[in-house]
């Protein structure tokens, strides 16, 4: 009897160690995985309060623009701002009170700068990641470039994406915020290099395409070209960069923001087949030089983990301006996107703290 004590005291023994052991050895990856993205906030913009003299009751008024009939030729494409270098700045992001408590919103902005382009580069994708941590669900919501809207602080109106170029990114967190009326305090920053970088890393990402879309990436990447029929199929990073900024299938940057959503989709399911926090950590690693946030590290890993462990996550998507709010106009010789701003502004918030 006495043997058989002794021997359940060793099993016992043997199962705290062997506890101890994987709650070490958790505890060190969730600490290796704060240290590591917490690297990712270096040269953070800093979160300030807004200044008095920037503080209006509304806007310049919207100018008066020039409608176009039917779809303008130079609709998003990139235009040669003269931008003056004495109105170039790294705008603080401004503080602004949460609108709910349970929603976090991070704007994504996929940088695209010329080769040849001093200065700032152009937000050439904006997306905002909406995160009801209630409802446990998530909306993606893509803002048009050519979207003409009031910049802040600069006292005047133009293209949305011209923002990143006026003051980065705290001017274009402050353009959405005081446009939409929303609260968006974090942001995360990488550019169409990087993100090329990023899906090789991952060994890829699948993605539904149609014939022609699998036509038009063959027609850019010279090598494991695409079956040019519907289908899933496992891009590469060359492959996801081409269909991500494709706008040549007659929808212009309505389809090609479709097809970005589609893709941060992808990388949502390529993170839930993991469900591993030790290989996440490595994927989050070996990510690190890629991408830039304020996001602090503990705030990352609880979303994280919030999305990639859940069984019942629910992402959607959408796109600014709302179908119906909006027309073509021209201004100063360049089309820009016209939009009902009132309309929108409600209808946005509507869908993002809304129940719909």
């Amino acid at each position: 009897m006495t043997k058989i004590r002794k021997k359940k005291r060793s099993a016992i023994k043997v199962l705290l160690i062997a506890a101890a052991v994987i709650c070490v050895a958790v505890i060190g990856v969730a600490g290796f995985a704060h240290a590591k993205l917490s690297q990712m906030q270096k040269e953070a913009v800093q979160i300030t309060s807004k200044p008095t003299e920037n503080i209006v009751s509304t806007p310049i008024p919207t100018p008066s623009l020039e409608p176009i009939e039917g779809t303008p030729d130079d609709i998003d494409q990139d235009h040669d701002d003269e931008v003056d270098p004495a109105d170039v700045n790294e705008d603080p992001i401004y503080d602004t009170d949460a609108i709910d408590e349970n929603v976090i919103n991070i704007l994504i902005v996929g940088e695209d700068t010329r080769p040849n382009e001093s200065g700032q580069g152009r937000s050439d994708t904006l997306m905002l990641l909406s995160y009801n941590r209630e409802a446990n669900e998530a909306k993606l919501v893509s803002f048009l470039r050519d979207t003409y809207v009031y910049i802040p602080g600069h006292e005047k109106w133009n293209r949305i994406n011209t923002a990143y170029r006026f003051g980065g990114i705290g001017l274009t967190i402050n353009t959405i915020n005081e446009n939409f009326g929303l609260d968006i305090q974090y942001y995360i920053i990488t550019d169409f290099v990087n993100m090329q970088k990023i899906v090789d890393t991952l060994g890829g990402l699948e993605l539904q395409v149609t014939q022609k879309e699998a036509a038009y990436i063959n027609s850019y990447v010279s090598s494991n070209t695409l079956p040019e029929e519907k289908g899933t199929y496992l891009l590469n990073g060359e492959q996801v960069l081409v269909h991500c900024r494709n706008r040549k299938m007659g929808d212009g940057d309505w389809g090609r923001t479709s097809r970005q959503r589609q893709v941060m989709l992808a990388f949502f399911n390529r993170a839930k087949k993991e469900r591993s926090v030790e290989t996440l950590t490595l994927l989050a690693n070996s990510l690190l030089e890629y991408v830039s946030t304020n996001i602090d590290a503990t705030t990352l890993i609880k979303l994280g983990i919030d999305a990639v462990f859940s069984d019942n996550f629910d992402l959607q998507g959408r796109a600014v301006p709302f179908e119906d709010t909006w027309k073509y106009a021209r201004v100063n010789g360049a089309s820009v996107i016209q939009m009902d701003l009132e309309a929108n502004k409600e209808l946005l918030q509507e869908y993002l703290f809304g129940n719909e």
